[in-house]
């Protein structure tokens, strides 16, 4: 009786094993993205449907690789995860990704790898990703990362990190564009910005009093004596000095 008991065991086993990732029992019937943005489910699906295929409505839903899903998707540059849910009783396998934007490019002192760039997210931490995979992106129109304003940081100190968010932030508020920002530390910020058409660069110190700094810059460039003025320093926003050269 002992010896008949794994023997059934194992029967059991193979024969669940069977139904599951052979039988036509339980197929594939739906393949779910949880996107609300139809410009995304498009590009999701696309790149599912690559050959080779790995999810295949009337396959086995037990045979659905999870992991070569994600790795899939993962290829796409702003993807940052990737969760496949299958429902053996439905049929139905649920796709959901979490997205991630990169708010600026790091300098190539903080890439390990010379074939990754590094990236700041808007959730304020570092990520790199393959240098082709980039310009890939860039070319088919994904994301653009490229473009991004470029980011020199004395440290990764999340206080400075935060403070160079902040002023970008507050530059592209004032309508401004970030060409890019130098950071060795908190009171020595540099940006160099387009405002009103203009490259300026611009010494803010701190990111303390960015209104008042702000509205003394918007009072000098509309001083005809300061049309020609490409560097700023605000460091000081009561005693600020401009200057022609770069």
């Amino acid at each position: 009786m002992k010896r008949i008991l794994p023997l059934v065991a194992i029967s059991v086993i193979s024969g669940l094993a069977y139904l599951l990732g052979w039988s036509s029992i339980f197929p594939v019937k739906k393949i779910e993205i949880a996107e609300s943005d139809k410009t995304i489910v498009q590009e999701l699906r696309a790149r599912l449907n690559q050959s080779p295929t790995p999810i295949v409505i009337g396959d086995p839903i037990a045979r659905v690789d999870k992991r070569e899903i994600t790795s899939r998707l993962r290829t796409l540059i702003w993807v940052e995860d990737v969760e496949v849910k299958r429902n053996f009783l439905s049929g139905e396998v649920s796709i959901s990704v979490e997205p991630r934007s990169a708010i600026a490019q790091l300098d190539s002192r903080w890439s390990a790898n010379p074939n990754d760039l590094g990236f700041l997210g808007s959730n304020l931490e570092f990520f790199f990703v393959p240098r082709s995979e980039v310009a890939k992106a860039a070319r088919s129109g994904d994301a653009d990362w490229l473009a991004l304003p470029k980011l020199a940081l004395g440290s990764s100190e999340p206080l400075l990190i935060k403070d160079v968010a902040r002023l970008m932030e507050a530059i592209t508020e004032s309508g401004s564009k970030v060409r890019s920002v130098t950071a060795p530390n908190r009171e020595s910020i540099k940006a160099t910005m387009i405002y009103s058409e203009r490259e300026l660069d611009i010494s803010w110190g701190s990111v303390n009093e960015l209104e008042l700094k702000f509205e003394v810059l918007g009072r000098l460039l509309e001083l005809k004596a300061n049309r020609n003025v490409k560097v700023i320093d605000l460091s000081s926003p009561l005693s600020p000095i401009v200057s022609n050269n770069q």
